[in-house]
């Protein structure tokens, strides 16, 4: 019956320092990944400010141009305008989000670790039993 009393303590003991050793490697990601996204949110935040500042007056002025230089009507010039400041905003949005999405999803080593230390786990106990029914025989 010792044995038994030693291999569970054990076991419990190697199962509380892969936790604490788990617990650290995620506070880690966490912290990384979180400077990640703030990055991605003040280059996103900038982008946009700059965007919505300046892309009105280019595109009246691309309006004006297509009036001007192809003889357009205003309302044509205009909505073509809208047009590709929809497509900029597309641009700008979508690799905002990529980089955010980027930021968000670096946890991969703390579920890999998680998942080694809980095969880990299933394979020691797996073993230990094998290893004590083997000694009652």
């Amino acid at each position: 019956m010792p044995d038994v009393a030693g291999s569970v303590s054990g076991l419990t003991h190697d199962v509380i320092e892969l936790g604490e050793l788990q617990s650290q490697l995620l506070m880690l990601d966490l912290k990384k990944s979180s400077q990640r996204a703030r990055t991605c949110f003040i280059l996103a935040t900038i982008g946009i400010c700059l965007l919505l500042g300046s892309i009105p007056v280019a595109l009246l002025a691309l309006a004006e141009v297509l009036v001007e230089q192809l003889d357009w009507t205003r309302s044509a010039a205009l909505g073509v305008a809208f047009l590709a400041g929809l497509v900029l905003s597309a641009i700008f949005a979508g690799a905002g989000y990529a980089m955010l999405r980027s930021g968000l999803f670096s946890l991969q080593r703390s579920r890999k670790e998680l998942h080694n230390n809980i095969a880990w786990i299933k394979a020691t106990l797996r073993n230990r039993g094998q290893f004590h029914a083997m000694g009652k025989s």
